[in-house]
């Protein structure tokens, strides 16, 4: 989805994590995502055939069933959808029927982000439109259009439940049950599919705060605790979990590493081992990038206090600061600079 520009907050915000991101990009070549298509695939255990569907209830649009009437003219794809890849899939099993998991939720919301700039019923028809065109057999399709319009009562239901216990005092827990109950209350057995996995991932999350804030347990029963609730995590989430976490880890070793004396051989050789020679050349690379980027902002950073001190006139100044900026840095460049500017002001703000 396009970013809109924001307060420098968010520069830094997209500064940090592109920090990150970009130096853990070097391990290995990205595969771009396919598009999403409906895909024939054996029973899922944690994304359970539709089977006895959930109660109808009224959505203000056309008859949930209603498949094979002549799909309306839909206006042009809202801004923030423009130049994006469809997220999520719609699956079904070998039987013919839907899948309900996470995979089909990720397609609805897809739509649904555009909240906001077109009504509910055009961004209803957009994901009819799009689950039409994936040639779901009959069976599939008109569980799908019930799952959806389920689906959109439980978000109407929990906006509903967030407005009423707004200021409430209840703890996360509380308010996770309270939100599980809810699911289970509008979708019935199609719950566990859309949610399931996103559940165990909070419930480990709650029982981890739990466990910080026990001063009765030593550091060292703590971490067992902890080592043992996340072996109640699904699978797939740790797997990205430890993806994720891994450049911080690689960077936190290495920064170890020059802080005790190594050398750059000796990082040469701990990069060898921990990331194999393509990556670690690559890793060089970007080492150097960034070593001549410190360079030009340093320079442009001496060139800007001198600005400062040799022209009197603040316009005047402020001009010859932006031509600088300009013929300095690239456009990406210079939000980067804007970025790193704002950090050395609130680092220095009383």
């Amino acid at each position: 989805m396009k970013n809109r520009a924001v307060i420098p907050v968010a520069a830094l915000c997209a500064l940090l994590g592109a920090g990150v991101f970009s130096w853990w990009k070097a391990r290995a070549t990205p595969t771009p995502p396919g598009p999403a298509v409906a895909a024939v695939s054996p029973p899922m255990p944690s994304a359970p055939r539709v089977g006895t569907p959930a109660p109808q209830r009224a959505v203000p649009t056309a008859s949930p069933t209603d498949t094979t009437s002549a799909a309306p003219t839909l206006p042009p794809m809202p801004g923030s959808l423009q130049d994006t890849e469809e997220d999520g899939l719609a699956q079904v099993d070998a039987s013919g029927h839907l899948v309900v998991s996470a995979d089909l939720r990720r397609l609805f919301d897809y739509y649904l982000s555009a909240m906001g700039e077109e009504g509910l019923p055009v961004i209803r028809e957009r994901i009819l439109a799009s689950l039409r065109a994936k040639n779901l057999p009959a069976a599939a399709m008109e569980e799908a259009v019930r799952v959806l319009d389920d689906y959109l009562a439980y978000r109407d239901a929990a906006r509903t439940f967030a407005a009423n216990q707004r200021g409430a005092e209840l703890d996360v827990g509380a308010r996770l049950q309270s939100l599980r109950e809810l699911r289970r209350e509008h979708l019935g057995p199609w719950a566990e599919g859309l949610f399931g996995d996103e559940e165990r991932v909070d419930a480990v999350s709650v029982e981890r705060m739990k466990l910080q804030q026990d001063t009765t347990l030593s550091p060292e029963a703590r971490e067992r605790r902890i080592a043992a609730l996340d072996e109640q995590l699904p699978a797939e989430y740790r797997a990205s979990r430890d993806e994720a976490l891994r450049p911080l880890r690689q960077q936190a070793v290495e920064r170890e590493l020059v802080e005790s004396g190594a050398s750059a051989e000796d990082l040469r050789q701990h990069r060898l081992a921990t990331v194999g020679a393509e990556a670690t050349e690559r890793l060089e690379a970007m080492d150097r990038e960034e070593a001549e980027w410190k360079r030009r902002l340093a320079e442009f950073r001496s060139r800007r206090e001198a600005l400062g001190q040799s022209e009197p006139n603040p316009a005047a100044r402020q001009a010859a600061v932006q031509r600088l900026l300009f013929d300095s840095f690239t456009p990406e460049e210079r939000l980067r600079v804007e970025a790193l500017d704002a950090i050395d002001a609130a680092a220095g703000a009383p």
